[in-house]
């Protein structure tokens, strides 16, 4: 019998779009919607309850009752989950500040155990050989492209950021042997979507990182890597995609040591060169 998260991989596409909110947000959040009401489940959805129930049905369970037993037996048998659902309860209350770090904490440990080494090795061979990278995804996302896109310069010295207001000009350079690394989260900024959707039709490759395979940036990326963005505040959190974006740039530096060597070589020289420009200004005769 499929479980719930086949089931919702199989049908999302027939979904309706209330439907995919509460779908995106159960399979995002399997622990705590086992222990949720349909009315709780629809209020973190932004949806009506009804939408709630009508999930169930499109998912070929009988009732709400009959998927949330399914939820509910999916998370009782993963032993994770479990341990640590009963540490986070069993636990003295801890402050804001403390559960704002033990969320960061959870946050990393759940991206380990969706990322492995074969994912992050593909990317870093991916860009490795791309004849140019392009590095879109802004808002929130610039703390994560903004800082692997300088990087990659750094390293590899044919990296370019996207800048928001310019993607049109940016879009019509982008051709076959490029890859596009795109940054993808809620609420999944269009135009993003639309220069990967675009990139592929030119046929460079995708590499998204992103939160859920629902995600429409795992619909058309060549390669899928998750982090989870979940917060205690108001806004996702994006440290765990930084540590994806560091892994990647740790293989690449790994894989091609001497290339990687060379450049930062020939930066620090420029480095040298830039800023020592007015230094006689500082000497006495």
């Amino acid at each position: 019998m499929p479980t719930i998260e086949e089931r919702i991989r199989e049908q999302f596409e027939a979904l309706s779009p209330g439907q995919k909110r509460v779908a995106h947000y159960v399979e995002s959040h399997l622990r705590e919607a086992a222990l949720q009401s349909a009315q709780r489940i629809a209020e973190k959805s932004g949806v009506s309850e009804a939408t709630v129930h009508r999930l169930a049905q499109a998912l070929s369970y009988s009732s709400f009752s009959d998927m949330h037993q399914d939820l509910q037996r999916m998370v009782i048998q993963d032993q994770r989950a479990v341990h640590n659902f009963i540490q986070s309860t069993s636990r003295q209350e801890e402050s804001w500040l403390e559960k704002h770090f033990a969320q960061e904490v959870q946050n990393i440990r759940q991206t380990m155990l969706q990322v492995d080494k074969a994912q992050i090795h593909e990317a870093a061979s991916l860009l490795l050989h791309a004849d140019r990278i392009w590095v879109a995804g802004w808002r929130m996302g610039l703390s994560v492209t903004a800082f692997f896109s300088f990087v990659m310069k750094y390293m590899l010295g044919n990296c370019e950021l996207i800048p928001q207001g310019s993607v049109a000009e940016y879009a019509s350079y982008i051709k076959p042997g490029d890859v596009v690394f795109a940054c993808g989260f809620p609420r999944y900024c269009s135009k993003t979507l639309k220069l990967s959707k675009l990139a592929k039709e030119q046929e460079a490759k995708v590499i998204a990182l992103t939160d859920s395979g629902l995600s429409p940036f795992a619909k058309l990326a060549d390669l899928t890597l998750l982090a989870e963005c979940k917060s205690t505040g108001f806004l996702d959190s994006y440290t765990a995609s930084l540590s994806v974006a560091n892994a990647i740039i740790n293989e690449i530096s790994y894989l091609e040591k001497g290339g990687v060597g060379r450049n930062l070589e020939r930066m620090e020289l420029m480095f040298k060169e830039f800023q020592d420009s007015f230094e006689w200004m500082h000497k006495t005769k």
